[in-house]
């Protein structure tokens, strides 16, 4: 990590990332390089309520300031509380603020705050708060050429800081593990048995591949390695049912986790697998935090920008001329066409070249 001269020292330096949990986690190295850059300041994160597990633990995090919506509660509730909330945030005295939302509400907390020095991206289009005046540093960047992760550095960049470290980071307590452990030798897992993770959904399952391809990849996995799978989602019902689908469809005895586990415990199941498989989700961006080789299969979603970070790892796409087109399904259709159309023998030989050699 390189950082210019003339660079300031700030003391007390806020980072807004009020976005889904796998944009959470791939803002993790911009917490690496800050805390490098910058090691006596107290660095505080602001994240959306649900997303705080990718943040919590972490040694470069001094502060982690939850925003809870409540978007059920009514208007007037809401907002007398989102006041308070950007009060209480002004009493912190910021000095650096960097905002990696892109959106309005990021970008008004930002300036609420009264920090001296507030930098966040150049909005594509018009918004609504109108971020030329909320910021007094704006970042011009395309996001079509280069990872997520390098775009948010580019932040980091901004205040003269180059940081060669882009590898993302999660962390975990005792209690989480054992808590995962328990669960797994609750379903007939050996603490020392090798085993595979499949995590065949996310949150728009227009991202997500057909369920009978994943039974014949649970299937396969089964009768040429005799490894378990264990089979992982979210408690969200849509991604309960699908997991429920797939196994409807399989002939082998994967384990079923769906829904059982914490983010955290997520994150340690993994760790300790010996392969991913899924898609474009949070889980997929943990398997490259904890270095799980991954089999990845990528659809509407661009692997340039959203692709698993590190080497080894197999992406399989079509590579039609549509993608990517970041749509939630063919015409609206919530199915995508491009991840359809990969078939579960490509899926295999990805499969094959990553359990080689590997069997119990």
């Amino acid at each position: 990590m390189h950082r210019h001269q003339t660079l300031s020292e700030y003391r007390n330096i806020l980072v807004i990332i009020l976005k889904h949990i796998g944009d959470v986690l791939v803002a993790t190295p911009v917490f690496t390089a800050l805390k490098e850059a910058y090691p006596r300041s107290h660095l505080s994160v602001l994240v959306d309520r649900g997303t705080e597990d990718m943040v919590t633990l972490n040694p470069a995090v001094d502060e982690v300031i939850i925003l809870d919506r409540a978007e059920d509660a009514p208007l007037f509730a809401r907002f007398f509380r989102q006041a308070a909330f950007a009060v209480n945030l002004r009493r912190k005295r910021f000095d650096l603020v960097l905002e990696l939302s892109a959106g309005d509400r990021g970008a008004f907390l930002g300036f609420f705050t009264g920090a001296p020095e507030r930098i966040g991206f150049e909005p594509k289009k018009r918004t609504f708060l109108g971020r030329h005046h909320a910021f007094t540093r704006l970042v011009r960047i395309s996001t079509t050429t280069q990872h997520m992760v390098d775009y948010n550095l580019s932040v980091v960049r901004a205040l003269g800081i180059e940081h060669s470290e882009k590898r993302l980071s999660i962390f975990w307590s005792k209690e989480d593990s054992k808590a995962c452990k328990e669960l797994m030798s609750e379903n007939g897992l050996c603490e020392s048995e090798p085993y595979v993770v499949m995590h065949p959904t996310s949150r728009w399952l227009f991202k997500a591949w057909n369920s009978r391809g994943y039974a014949s990849v649970c299937d396969y996995i089964a009768e040429k390695y005799g490894i378990p799978v264990v089979v992982t989602s979210a408690p969200d019902k849509k991604e309960k049912k699908r997991v429920e689908e797939i196994f409807s469809f399989v002939k082998s005895r994967p384990i079923d986790l769906s829904g059982m586990l914490s983010l955290k415990q997520l994150a340690f199941c993994i760790s300790k697998s010996i392969l991913f498989i899924g898609v474009d989700s949070a889980p997929m961006h943990i398997a490259a935090a904890v270095g799980t080789p991954i089999i990845v299969l990528f659809g509407p979603s661009g692997d340039h920008m959203w692709g698993p970070r590190g080497n080894g790892h197999i992406v399989i796409k079509k590579g039609w001329p549509c993608q990517p087109c970041g749509r939630d399904g063919c015409n609206g259709s919530k199915i995508s066409q491009c991840l359809e159309a990969i078939t579960p023998e490509e899926v295999y030989l990805a499969v094959d070249q990553k359990l080689k050699g590997i069997s119990c």
